[in-house]
């Protein structure tokens, strides 16, 4: 204790831990840089080791707090603004001023970020009226599945066969026709190039109405000898049976749904007691392949039967037309 005593500048207390320190005469060896002085024998030994530590763990923490605030910003510029600049001191690097803030336009959420899960829907021309007042003029349909129009093979087999049946081409003049399920309305234009006088259209989905059904009819000109129902079908069919329905039943009626949405036997079941049925009427209904479907449909038999496909037509018509 002596030989250290003479070593420091300081008097040395007695240590007060509570684990055996080394003797002093093995502690102090020579002279060393002591800073700050150490308050017991016990503590003077891990000095150095602690500055070490100290510097090292500082290193660490600077290099933690650096590789998080990366990670986050590479995750969506989700730090503020303060841990940011932090990061950039830390790094050391000068930002130009242009960058730094084309950085922070980018942090911003872009007006395409809010707008989450919405379908963006969009439309194109690939459709067109096959015959009649308007024959050639290309129709708009929906870019995307939801809305599945009816095939050209299909329609212009559908309406040629309805003309061979009914009366030549004076089949459809001045009649009435009730597009269910009409969609892009192919079907019930296609009736009014043709010479039909008036057609009801029934579609459910408000964007396909808006942006594709109207739009075609005021393109082909169709739009006065037209009535957009905007419901479903099931609500229309209910609303035909009550007693102060004023539509009356219609010469054709065509039913082309999404297969996978119908339950067929339901759909026609309510047209086979529908008032919108006449004994006169033709009605064209579009299924799939794996449907049986009935052979007739209130008052009407079924006439005729195609596939096209996956696709199957079968047409519905009066009980004189099949004896003919």
């Amino acid at each position: 204790m002596a030989g250290l005593q003479a070593v420091l500048p300081f008097p040395l207390p007695p240590c007060s831990c509570s684990h055996t320190c080394l003797p002093t005469s093995q502690i102090w060896t020579s002279s060393v840089d002591l800073h700050p002085p150490p308050t017991s024998a016990c503590s003077a030994l891990p000095q150095r080791g602690r500055r070490h530590k100290d510097k090292k763990a500082t290193k660490e923490r600077s290099q933690s707090a650096y590789e998080e605030d990366v990670f986050t910003v590479t995750k969506g510029w989700t730090v503020n603004v303060g841990s940011t600049e932090e990061m950039i001191e830390m790094a050391g690097v000068n930002i130009p001023i242009g960058l730094n803030e084309k950085l922070l336009q980018e942090r911003k959420p872009s007006q395409s970020c809010k707008v989450e899960n919405k379908t963006i829907r969009s439309t194109h021309k690939i459709l067109k009226v096959i015959s009649g007042k308007v024959a050639g003029k290309k129709l708009l349909s929906p870019a995307d599945m939801t809305v599945r129009p009816m095939m050209e093979v299909v329609r212009a087999a559908i309406f040629n066969s309805l003309k061979a049946r009914v009366g030549g081409n004076a089949s459809f003049s001045g009649r009435r026709w009730l597009d269910l399920y009409s969609g892009t309305g192919s079907v019930g234009i296609e009736a009014l190039s043709r010479g039909c006088a008036m057609v009801h259209f029934v579609e459910l989905d408000p964007w396909v109405v808006a942006e594709v059904l109207k739009p075609n009819l005021e393109a082909t000109h169709f739009k006065p000898h037209s009535v957009i129902h905007k419901m479903a079908v099931e609500a229309f069919l209910e609303q035909s049976l009550k007693p102060n329905c004023e539509l009356g039943s219609f010469d054709y009626i065509s039913v082309t749904p999404p297969y996978e949405a119908v339950d067929y036997n339901l759909l026609m079941g309510h047209l086979a007691i529908s008032s919108l049925v006449g004994a006169d009427t033709w009605m064209v209904v579009e299924y799939p392949s794996e449907l049986e479907i009935h052979d007739s449909c209130g008052q009407l038999l079924k006439i005729l039967h195609r596939r096209y496909g996956r696709t199957h037509v079968a047409i519905y018509g009066p009980v004189w037309a099949q004896k003919s």
